[in-house]
Protein backbone atom coordinates (compact mmCIF):
# COMPACT_ATOMS: atom_id res chain seq x y z
CA UNK A 1 0.00 0.00 0.00
CA UNK A 2 1.90 2.95 -1.06
CA UNK A 3 2.10 6.12 1.61
CA UNK A 4 -0.31 8.88 0.08
CA UNK A 5 2.48 11.95 1.16
CA UNK A 6 2.31 14.98 -0.53
CA UNK A 7 5.64 16.32 -2.08
CA UNK A 8 6.59 18.41 1.94
CA UNK A 9 5.20 15.77 3.60
CA UNK A 10 7.57 13.36 1.10
CA UNK A 11 10.60 15.58 1.71
CA UNK A 12 10.22 15.94 6.10
CA UNK A 13 10.09 12.11 5.72
CA UNK A 14 12.77 11.51 3.54
CA UNK A 15 14.83 13.65 6.38
CA UNK A 16 13.47 12.29 9.38
CA UNK A 17 14.81 8.92 7.57
CA UNK A 18 18.26 10.69 7.46
CA UNK A 19 18.62 11.41 11.08
CA UNK A 20 17.35 9.82 14.64
CA UNK A 21 14.58 11.85 16.08
CA UNK A 22 11.77 11.13 18.17
CA UNK A 23 11.87 8.68 21.02
CA UNK A 24 9.67 5.79 21.98
CA UNK A 25 9.85 3.20 24.99
CA UNK A 26 9.39 -0.72 23.82
CA UNK A 27 5.52 -0.53 24.12
CA UNK A 28 4.77 2.43 22.20
CA UNK A 29 7.09 1.33 19.47
CA UNK A 30 5.27 -1.81 19.47
CA UNK A 31 2.13 0.02 19.05
CA UNK A 32 3.29 2.43 16.17
CA UNK A 33 5.42 -0.18 14.36
CA UNK A 34 2.96 -2.71 14.73
CA UNK A 35 5.78 -5.25 15.47
CA UNK A 36 4.80 -7.07 18.78
CA UNK A 37 6.78 -6.54 21.55
CA UNK A 38 8.49 -10.07 22.10
CA UNK A 39 9.97 -9.60 18.64
CA UNK A 40 11.38 -6.06 18.88
CA UNK A 41 12.49 -7.47 22.42
CA UNK A 42 14.38 -10.51 20.19
CA UNK A 43 15.66 -8.47 17.60
CA UNK A 44 17.47 -6.38 19.71
CA UNK A 45 18.85 -9.10 21.88
CA UNK A 46 19.73 -10.85 18.78
CA UNK A 47 21.46 -7.79 17.55
CA UNK A 48 18.85 -7.95 14.45
CA UNK A 49 17.81 -4.72 14.49
CA UNK A 50 19.43 -2.37 17.17
CA UNK A 51 17.66 1.06 17.85
CA UNK A 52 18.95 4.37 17.42
CA UNK A 53 18.75 4.74 21.10
CA UNK A 54 20.18 1.66 22.40
CA UNK A 55 22.48 3.23 25.37
CA UNK A 56 19.33 4.30 26.58
CA UNK A 57 18.11 2.65 29.81
CA UNK A 58 15.58 1.79 29.17
CA UNK A 59 16.47 1.63 25.60
CA UNK A 60 14.38 4.02 23.20
CA UNK A 61 13.44 4.04 19.50
CA UNK A 62 13.74 6.29 17.04
CA UNK A 63 11.30 7.53 14.56
CA UNK A 64 13.20 6.34 11.68
CA UNK A 65 13.56 3.12 13.51
CA UNK A 66 9.77 2.89 13.32
CA UNK A 67 9.77 2.87 9.65
CA UNK A 68 12.90 0.46 9.42
CA UNK A 69 11.44 -1.68 11.65
CA UNK A 70 8.40 -1.80 8.82
CA UNK A 71 10.84 -2.97 6.11
CA UNK A 72 12.66 -5.61 7.94
CA UNK A 73 9.49 -7.24 8.42
CA UNK A 74 8.30 -7.07 4.96
CA UNK A 75 11.50 -8.71 4.14
CA UNK A 76 10.77 -11.10 6.19
CA UNK A 77 7.54 -11.31 4.88
CA UNK A 78 9.12 -11.88 1.24
CA UNK A 79 10.49 -14.96 2.51
CA UNK A 80 14.51 -13.35 3.48
CA UNK A 81 16.48 -15.15 5.77
CA UNK A 82 16.43 -12.78 9.13
CA UNK A 83 20.15 -12.49 8.97
CA UNK A 84 20.36 -11.48 5.56
CA UNK A 85 17.67 -9.23 5.96
CA UNK A 86 18.83 -7.71 8.91
CA UNK A 87 22.22 -6.94 7.18
CA UNK A 88 19.98 -5.33 4.27
CA UNK A 89 18.09 -3.11 6.41
CA UNK A 90 21.27 -1.92 7.91
CA UNK A 91 22.72 -0.86 4.88
CA UNK A 92 19.44 1.00 3.67
CA UNK A 93 20.00 3.02 6.33
CA UNK A 94 23.28 3.89 6.52
CA UNK A 95 22.90 5.19 2.55
CA UNK A 96 19.69 6.85 3.46
CA UNK A 97 21.86 8.88 6.47
CA UNK A 98 24.23 9.78 4.10
CA UNK A 99 21.86 11.19 2.00
CA UNK A 100 21.75 9.02 -0.53
CA UNK A 101 18.36 8.42 -2.71
CA UNK A 102 16.62 5.18 -2.73
CA UNK A 103 13.38 4.44 -2.94
CA UNK A 104 12.52 1.53 -3.90
CA UNK A 105 13.46 -1.80 -3.21
CA UNK A 106 12.92 -4.96 -5.15
CA UNK A 107 13.40 -8.58 -3.35
CA UNK A 108 12.85 -11.84 -3.39
CA UNK A 109 13.80 -14.51 -0.87
CA UNK A 110 17.25 -14.25 -1.68
CA UNK A 111 17.92 -11.10 -3.61
CA UNK A 112 17.80 -7.33 -2.80
CA UNK A 113 18.29 -4.33 -5.83
CA UNK A 114 17.33 -1.09 -5.38
CA UNK A 115 15.35 1.42 -8.22
CA UNK A 116 17.39 0.22 -11.64
CA UNK A 117 19.70 -1.96 -10.31
CA UNK A 118 21.56 -4.82 -11.58
CA UNK A 119 23.65 -6.14 -9.08
CA UNK A 120 22.13 -7.94 -6.01
CA UNK A 121 22.78 -6.33 -2.62
CA UNK A 122 22.66 -9.99 -0.89
CA UNK A 123 24.75 -11.84 -3.03
CA UNK A 124 26.74 -9.57 -5.32
CA UNK A 125 25.73 -11.37 -8.37
CA UNK A 126 25.62 -9.75 -11.74
CA UNK A 127 21.35 -9.62 -12.98
CA UNK A 128 21.54 -9.22 -16.62
CA UNK A 129 20.43 -10.17 -19.01
CA UNK A 130 17.15 -10.51 -17.82
CA UNK A 131 14.48 -7.82 -19.81
CA UNK A 132 12.02 -7.69 -17.12
CA UNK A 133 13.94 -7.98 -14.08
CA UNK A 134 11.61 -5.94 -11.72
CA UNK A 135 8.73 -7.87 -12.59
CA UNK A 136 10.60 -10.66 -10.99
CA UNK A 137 10.47 -9.56 -7.88
CA UNK A 138 7.82 -7.44 -5.03
CA UNK A 139 8.75 -3.71 -5.29
CA UNK A 140 8.42 -1.41 -2.16
CA UNK A 141 8.39 1.73 -1.65
CA UNK A 142 10.72 3.18 0.67
CA UNK A 143 7.60 5.60 1.78
CA UNK A 144 5.28 2.99 2.15
CA UNK A 145 6.33 2.03 6.00
CA UNK A 146 4.80 5.38 6.64
CA UNK A 147 1.17 4.02 5.28
CA UNK A 148 -1.66 2.74 7.79
CA UNK A 149 -0.84 -1.41 8.30
CA UNK A 150 -3.76 -3.41 8.61
CA UNK A 151 -4.55 -7.07 8.54
CA UNK A 152 -7.69 -8.89 6.52
CA UNK A 153 -10.07 -7.17 9.33
CA UNK A 154 -9.93 -3.25 10.72
CA UNK A 155 -10.13 -4.93 14.22
CA UNK A 156 -6.83 -7.23 13.82
CA UNK A 157 -4.01 -7.21 16.31
CA UNK A 158 -1.81 -6.04 13.13
CA UNK A 159 -3.03 -3.05 12.33
CA UNK A 160 -0.51 -0.21 13.00
CA UNK A 161 -1.66 3.12 12.34
CA UNK A 162 -0.04 6.22 9.67
CA UNK A 163 3.31 7.12 10.81
CA UNK A 164 2.51 11.08 9.83
CA UNK A 165 -1.42 11.20 10.19
CA UNK A 166 -2.84 8.37 12.21
CA UNK A 167 -6.23 9.20 12.34
CA UNK A 168 -8.65 11.92 11.29
CA UNK A 169 -7.64 14.56 13.96
CA UNK A 170 -3.80 13.70 14.57
CA UNK A 171 -0.93 13.92 13.61
CA UNK A 172 2.59 12.50 14.14
CA UNK A 173 6.23 14.27 13.39
CA UNK A 174 9.18 13.05 15.25
CA UNK A 175 10.26 17.02 15.76
CA UNK A 176 6.83 17.51 18.26
CA UNK A 177 6.73 15.69 21.82
CA UNK A 178 9.33 12.98 21.41
CA UNK A 179 7.24 11.95 18.51
CA UNK A 180 4.16 10.95 20.14
CA UNK A 181 0.80 11.25 18.22
CA UNK A 182 -0.91 14.70 19.14
CA UNK A 183 -3.95 16.30 18.19
CA UNK A 184 -3.49 18.35 14.99
CA UNK A 185 -2.45 22.00 15.52
CA UNK A 186 -1.41 21.46 18.64
CA UNK A 187 0.97 19.79 20.90
CA UNK A 188 -1.44 17.85 23.24
CA UNK A 189 -0.53 13.93 23.33
CA UNK A 190 -3.91 11.96 22.31
CA UNK A 191 -1.99 9.28 25.36
CA UNK A 192 -2.88 12.53 27.84
CA UNK A 193 -6.65 12.70 26.24
CA UNK A 194 -6.63 8.79 27.01
CA UNK A 195 -5.29 9.28 30.42
CA UNK A 196 -8.08 11.59 31.18
CA UNK A 197 -11.07 9.70 30.22
CA UNK A 198 -9.69 6.61 31.70
CA UNK A 199 -7.68 7.63 34.62
CA UNK A 200 -10.27 10.60 35.69
CA UNK A 201 -13.61 9.49 33.90
CA UNK A 202 -13.69 13.21 32.11
CA UNK A 203 -15.65 13.65 29.11
CA UNK A 204 -14.98 14.80 25.63
CA UNK A 205 -16.89 17.92 26.62
CA UNK A 206 -15.26 18.08 29.62
CA UNK A 207 -11.83 17.73 27.75
CA UNK A 208 -12.28 20.32 25.85
CA UNK A 209 -12.79 22.93 28.48
CA UNK A 210 -9.63 21.86 29.53
CA UNK A 211 -8.09 23.33 26.40
CA UNK A 212 -10.02 25.79 25.05
CA UNK A 213 -9.97 25.47 21.15
CA UNK A 214 -10.21 21.84 21.17
CA UNK A 215 -13.07 20.49 19.88
CA UNK A 216 -14.76 17.30 21.15
CA UNK A 217 -14.59 15.81 17.55
CA UNK A 218 -10.60 16.13 17.84
CA UNK A 219 -10.69 14.84 21.53
CA UNK A 220 -13.01 11.73 20.78
CA UNK A 221 -10.69 10.95 17.62
CA UNK A 222 -7.42 11.01 19.87
CA UNK A 223 -9.28 8.56 22.40
CA UNK A 224 -9.97 6.35 20.19
CA UNK A 225 -6.95 6.24 18.83
CA UNK A 226 -5.28 5.20 21.86
CA UNK A 227 -7.53 2.63 22.56
CA UNK A 228 -6.81 1.30 19.08
CA UNK A 229 -2.96 1.83 19.48
CA UNK A 230 -3.87 -0.74 22.93
CA UNK A 231 -5.41 -3.09 20.76
CA UNK A 232 -8.83 -2.36 22.40
CA UNK A 233 -12.09 -3.20 21.31
CA UNK A 234 -13.55 -0.06 19.84
CA UNK A 235 -16.68 1.67 21.59
CA UNK A 236 -19.96 1.68 19.09
CA UNK A 237 -20.21 5.39 20.59
CA UNK A 238 -18.32 7.86 22.51
CA UNK A 239 -20.08 9.79 25.32
CA UNK A 240 -19.39 13.86 23.87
Amino acid sequence: MPADLDGTTHETVLHALRYAHGRYDNGRTSQLSGIPSITLYEWRRSDVYVPDFDTDNPKTWSYRDLVYLRLLAWLRQVGMKRDTAAEQVRAVKVELAAGHTIRYLHADRNTLVADEERISRTTGQNLLPFDDLLGLFRTFDILEPVGELAGKEKSSRLWAPHLVTPSSFTFISPWVMAGDPCIERTRIPTASIHALREERGLTSTEIVNLYPGLTVEAASDAYLLERRLRGHELPSTIAA
